[in-house]
This record gives structure tokens, sequence and C-alpha cells, in this order.
């Protein structure tokens, strides 16, 4: 037997009995809730019972890993789209990293990355969706990030000059939010420059500014 319908009291109860009844752990099963019945007198005296589906995994299911799934998931994305490309995942500590490479890289990228952004959210989503869980993962296209990442610093170092020169902070254009936590990091162990984000949204900013104790020092606050 690989298919079972059963009824409990609670969901934890009805999931129970269906693992003892197929020989299954609960990630083993797909489950679905297929009523919740309450009954009683004025709704202050009665039963309730929870009735569920329960199925084993198929044997695929049960092997493919959130890798596997992803790069089908943007492969198939990019045929739909008629666009030939290759996808790479490799694992980076604990983030999942998905590499698309195609001559048509633009279409996916867009404006300031937004697309890019776009299809990495629409990949966290669906993962979460197939393995009931989140995962941190990152999204990238022909490199474009790596060459983001360095002209963001070269853009950071010269804010960072003037902040130094005028003792005034300065803020970004709207980043996103890998592109914040980039500056973040670079400027983390910087003895004269802090900086934070401000704004709500797409419209988040990095500011950049003296750190207080330099500030301190130069008479300027």
């Amino acid at each position: 037997m690989d298919y079972i319908e059963v009824e409990g009291k609670t969901y934890e109860e009805a999931v129970k009995k269906a693992c003892i009844e197929l020989n299954a752990k609960e990630e083993d099963l797909d489950i679905e809730v297929k009523e919740i019945d309450t009954k009683g007198i004025l709704g202050i005296i009665g039963s309730k019972k929870v009735r569920i589906t329960a199925r084993l995994k198929e044997k695929d299911e049960e092997r493919e890993t959130p890798e596997e799934y992803g790069k089908k998931f943007l492969k198939k994305m990019a045929e739909m789209l008629g666009i030939p490309s290759e996808v790479e995942v490799k694992k980076v500590g604990d983030r999942i990293v998905f590499s698309l490479s195609s001559r048509e890289g633009g279409l996916f990228i867009g404006k300031n990355g937004e697309v890019m952004e776009a299809i990495q959210f629409i990949l966290r989503l669906a993962i979460a969706k197939k393995f009931k869980q989140s995962y941190r993962l990152l999204f990238d296209i022909n490199g474009y990030r790596e060459k983001r990442k360095k002209a963001l610093i070269d853009l950071a170092k010269r804010l960072a000059q003037r902040v130094r020169k005028t003792g005034k902070p300065v803020k970004t254009k709207p980043l996103n939010a890998y592109e914040r936590r980039t500056l973040h990091t670079f400027f983390k162990n910087d003895r004269g420059i802090e900086t934070k984000s401000e704004g709500e949204g797409p419209q988040k900013r990095v500011v950049i500014s003296l750190r207080k104790d330099k500030k301190d020092e130069n008479g300027k606050g």
C-alpha cells in the first residue's frame, strides 16, 4: 500500500497514524489535508476530526536535491524563452550558487540587474515550495555579480575618499540587498568609515560616513 486516507483529532495525530500505516517517516510522505470537521452543540461541546491523504514520495523525488531541481528549473525557463544557455551549480558555505551562461545573458540581467534579482526571487520560492523549507541561494548570469561587485567597491572607495576629505556623509544610489551587503562587508573593518542602510524597499541606499570617534577627533558631528 502506498496511498492511504486517515483521520485524527489533530493534524499531528493523523500524520502519526499515516506514518505507522505506511511504515515511513513524515518527510518521506506527501500529505494533503482533505477535511477539517467540527461538530457540536452551539460550538461549545463537540468533536473535531482532521482527515488527510498520504502517499509515499516517488524514489526520484527522494533523490532529487535542491541543486538539481533549481538547475532544471532554470534550464526549462531558458528553453521556454528559446534562449540557449548552460547552468552550473556549486555550494559556497551554506549558500547554493546558480550560474547561468548565455549569449543572450543581458535579457536575464535587465537594468541594474533587476530582472536577475526577480529570477532569483522566483527560484528561491520554487525551491522552498518543492522542498518545504527555505534555502540561501544566489543566482548569477555571465559573472555579472562579480563584475558588479568590483564596480561597486571602486565607487565606494571614491565615495569614502570624499567622506574623509569633507567629513560629510554621502549616499549611494538605490541598491539591492546583495549589493548593500557587499558594501557593508567591504567597510566592516575600516577604522575610519562606517556604513548603514537607509530607505525602504527598492529605494534603500547605503550611507557612507566617518566613524563617530573620527568625527569627534576632527571636531565634526
